[in-house]
């Protein structure tokens, strides 16, 4: 019991330490590293700019208390009172070194703004580059990986098994087309045979109109109910052919002798 459970922390702790070594990982852990850092300087720069908007407000309420404090001595050595308007100068001359002191802030957080928005832009370059560089650098791996696959595939795979297995198919696609072209033979003679016997068809009845032309232009014209009835079977011999023949030219000089008598 105490060995298995051992085996098993074992593996546990061997699948973790692989995956904290694995390449994909260590890349997406630095790309998101530098981009947390990225936000941080960010909000670093919005506080920098806070900072710099509320000095310049502060810088503008200043020089309005002065103008102010100004024009309030004015109207008081107008009247007269000489110790009013001196009470509201050395006012304002307090005014104005508090004036001054934020004005070096100012300026000071002016130029912290700008080195900020210009690290600002740097990083956000190498973020862009380091980006790059990580997504390049995971398709390797992806590549890798791949490659790996493949080749472990080859590794357990025999040339022997392989080349049955391409005769095999090579033999499967050798009677596919073979019975693909004795189809198509097949059909193309079923399409002959039958245009064939629509050939005969047709000059058989042209030679039997021929016939009956013939025969009506000498009188041998069969009577109109014999036309009805079923022909008699023909029979393909040459002595019969040669009998047609022989009383056919006989009809046909009886006929011209006649014409002629």
């Amino acid at each position: 019991m105490l060995k298995r459970l051992f085996r098993y922390i074992r593996a546990l702790f061997g699948s973790l330490l692989g995956q904290v070594e694995n390449p994909e990982v260590i890349l997406e852990q630095a790309r998101e590293e530098m981009r947390e850092n990225l936000l941080k300087n960010k909000e670093r720069a919005v506080q920098a700019i806070t900072e710099r908007n509320r000095l310049r407000a502060e810088v503008e309420k200043l020089e309005r208390a002065c103008i102010d404090l100004e024009r309030r001595a004015e109207m008081a050595l107008r009247k007269g009172d000489r110790e009013l308007a001196k009470q509201f100068l050395m006012e304002k001359a307090s005014y104005q070194r508090s004036l001054e002191s934020v004005k070096q802030a100012l300026a000071q957080a002016d130029q912290v703004v700008e080195q900020v928005k210009i690290a600002i832009k740097r990083d956000e370059e190498r973020v862009r580059q380091k980006t790059a560089e990580i997504l390049a650098q995971k398709a390797r791996w992806k590549s890798a990986q791949i490659q790996n696959s493949i080749n472990k595939a080859l590794e357990g795979m025999s040339m022997d098994d392989v080349s049955r297995d391409l005769e095999r198919v090579e033999d499967k696609i050798s009677r596919a087309e073979a019975e693909a072209q004795a189809r198509a033979e097949m059909a193309r003679e079923s399409v002959t045979g039958r245009v064939a016997e629509l050939e005969d068809y047709a000059a058989s009845q042209a030679a039997e109109e021929e016939l009956a032309k013939l025969e009506a232009r000498l009188g041998l014209a069969p009577p109109a109910g014999e036309t009805q009835q079923a022909q008699p079977a023909q029979v393909e011999t040459s002595e019969v052919d040669k009998e047609l023949q022989e009383l056919e030219a006989r009809l046909k000089r009886d006929s011209n002798t006649t014409t002629s008598g």
